[in-house]
């Protein structure tokens, strides 16, 4: 089965601070990692796989598809490959290999921190958060042009409007049942 990428190579590479010589192999995973976790769930399952259609047939460029080509090339195009790095960046010293795990060094340079290389995540989670919430505001504000953006049902996977995660989840639930939530600590126990 084959795996619909909606950036390239070339892409990742321009769109971030990964070396032109790194080895795509490396970052194929990453780059399918993030299109899972941020594409399909900000944009739904429907939506996501109607472009998967249009990149497998060639038809995203024809007449009556600007809209979704717009969507990949000017919105897809710059959040993915943050995210993929954000994925990536943990990994790139690392190498597994026969049940062993080794850290690569540098012949030319020093390797970060591990501080040093958790400032660099967050500033490119930052970046690639920014993306996310423009990627969000297009389709939400040309919802006419996609269709699929409202069609989950079932398994699908819904789309979701928030492209910042603070660490906490604030959002109120569908049906509280017999869960706790913020609420509970901060409405005064009148009885």
């Amino acid at each position: 089965m084959s795996y619909v990428l909606f950036i390239s190579e070339q892409k990742l590479k321009s769109s971030t601070a990964v070396n032109l010589s790194v080895d795509v192999n490396l970052l194929l995973p990453y780059v399918r990692q993030a299109q899972k976790l941020y594409v399909e769930t900000k944009l739904g399952t429907d939506l996501t796989q109607k472009l998967k259609d249009l990149i497998t047939l060639g038809t995203i460029g024809n007449v009556g598809n600007e809209a979704y080509k717009t969507l990949v090339d000017d919105y897809i195009g710059d959040m993915l490959p943050n995210w993929a790095f954000y994925h990536a960046v943990p990994f790139l010293r690392f190498k597994i290999e026969n049940g062993n795990i080794y850290s690569k060094t540098s012949e030319t340079g020093n390797a970060l921190s591990t501080e040093e290389a958790q400032h660099l995540r967050e500033e490119v989670r930052n970046t690639a958060e920014y993306y996310t919430e423009r990627m969000i505001d297009y389709v939400r504000n040309n919802t006419s042009s996609f269709p699929e953006y409202s069609t989950n049902s079932g398994a699908d996977v819904s789309p979701d409007s928030n492209a910042y995660y603070n660490g906490m989840n604030l959002e109120r639930p569908m049906q509280k049942g017999t869960k706790l939530t913020l609420r509970d600590f901060l409405t005064p126990d009148l009885t």
